[in-house]
């Protein structure tokens, strides 16, 4: 079975989930002992908070 993609992130929208996931994986307290789906739904959370409402909503598909 195909999965569709969603569109690419524009230039702006990488530049945001880098400071989002820099922010998150620098916090000694906030990134200790998190699993991975743990700390991609910060990161998704937190993106899709701080993103310009015209841009796509990003979330996981799982």
């Amino acid at each position: 079975m195909e999965k569709n993609r969603g569109s690419s992130f524009s230039h702006q929208e990488d530049e945001l989930l880098c400071r989002v996931y820099l922010e998150i994986s620098q916090d000694p307290i906030a990134s200790n002992n998190h699993s991975i789906k743990k700390l991609w739904g910060q990161i998704e959370e937190i993106y899709n908070e701080k993103k310009i409402e015209s841009w796509e909503s990003r979330c996981s598909r799982s």
